[in-house]
């Protein structure tokens, strides 16, 4: 007599292979393949600037990272995979930024964050991040509230204002100039600024002569002029990007003789010398990379190799470094790629030198850089750094 098996029997059955199945998922790893990795690309999410009065850093930022990617890309890329850079611009505007990550993490399951401009538009995109538990590497900011506190997810490339701040203040001081003002934009960023800027000077045990506000959204920089020069400083620190920065400078000077200017290094050079043509002779500028147009470093060279003939500039520069350490992060991540092992392989770039630039992560410790120079717009619009 032929038996079959009863329907209880079956059942367990079922349960315990979907047991097993489970056990040996759990010991070869995800039952899934990770969010954003194929076999044949991986799927890096940016949101950025792209346009309205602070576009210029963020195009340039964004053409550096294409620039090191499609070198990648075009040797094969990672392990057989194409690194594909999803970008949206949010024009500075954190309501953008933030509908953009949800797009880019749902919609384009994005395996990690990567190139962001913008105080405003990372403090949005951050906690959508953390609740993806996705990788976010790069943003082009210097806010201090966003190294408040270690973050596991969140690796920076750049150092703070704090340090910028720091060194414009400690320059001015060592020329013996002591009446310093601050003209700051109205915004996430520009307050960011303006705090790193009392930071600095309480640390020299000085207090400005003058800070005024301008409104990023209509950049009419007389009420900000008018409260500045009624002070008389000798120097003016601006904590403004874009198009900001110049609007001030204009007004400063249709009024009168101005004072020295200094410049965070989100103050974009290219746009000065556009809009101000020779007048932006004279300012100076916090630079948080090398000098693009000096060849006397490794990673400035190989960026100008990869650059053929176009224009270099300050931001393209850090955007192509950026790039080479969110390349070296996967790399050291391996074939079988998590973002577990992506920021293992992040935290593993140890006194990394890129060629005469580098770049120290480690675990607890995700401030990658502390360089900081100042440089000088010369009457042709080159610099002196």
């Amino acid at each position: 007599m032929v038996h079959g098996r009863s329907p209880g029997i079956s059942r367990a059955l079922r349960r315990l292979t979907a047991a097993s199945l489970l056990l040996l998922a759990a010991a070869h790893g995800p039952l899934h393949a990770e969010p954003g990795v194929s076999p044949e690309a991986i799927v890096i999410g940016q949101s950025v600037v792209l346009s309205g009065p602070m576009a210029e850093n963020g195009e340039q930022y964004t053409r550096g990272i294409r620039l090191y990617l499609d070198q990648v890309n075009a040797q094969g890329g990672l392990f057989g995979r194409r690194i594909a850079l999803a970008t949206l611009d949010d024009g500075y505007d954190p309501k953008r930024a933030e509908d953009n990550t949800r797009k880019l993490l749902q919609e384009r399951q994005a395996f990690a964050l990567f190139g962001y401009a913008g105080t405003g538009s990372t403090l949005a995109a951050l906690p959508l991040a953390e609740k993806a538990g996705a990788p976010f590497i790069a943003p082009y900011s210097g806010a201090e509230a966003l190294r408040a506190r270690p973050n596991p997810l969140l690796f920076h490339l750049r150092p703070g204002y704090g340090r910028e701040m720091h060194k414009i203040v400690e320059h001015l001081v060592t020329l013996g100039i002591t009446r310093i003002a601050l003209a700051y934009q109205d915004d996430n960023f520009g307050r960011a600024g303006q705090k790193s800027f009392d930071e600095a000077m309480a640390r020299f045990k000085l207090k400005p002569v003058a800070i005024a506000a301008i409104d990023p959204t209509n950049l009419d920089a007389r009420p900000t002029v008018t409260a500045l020069r009624a002070a008389d400083p000798l120097a003016v620190v601006l904590a403004t990007a874009g198009q900001g920065t110049a609007a001030v400078i204009k007004e400063y000077r249709k009024a009168g003789t101005p004072p020295q200017f200094f410049g965070l290094s989100v103050a974009s050079a290219a746009l000065l010398r556009r809009d101000l043509g020779s007048g932006a002779a004279g300012i100076v500028i916090a630079q948080v990379v090398p000098s693009p147009w000096s060849r006397s470093s490794g990673v400035v060279r190989q960026y100008r190799d990869a650059l053929g003939n176009a224009e270099p500039h300050h931001a393209a520069l850090e955007g192509y470094i950026a790039a080479r350490v969110l390349v070296e992060g996967l790399r050291r991540a391996g074939k079988d790629l998590t973002r577990a092992r992506f920021v293992a392989g992040l935290e593993s770039l140890r006194q990394f030198d890129l060629g005469d630039f580098t770049v120290d992560f480690r675990p607890g410790q995700h401030n990658g850089s502390a360089f900081v120079d100042l440089s000088i717009l010369r009457g042709d619009g080159q610099f002196i750094q």
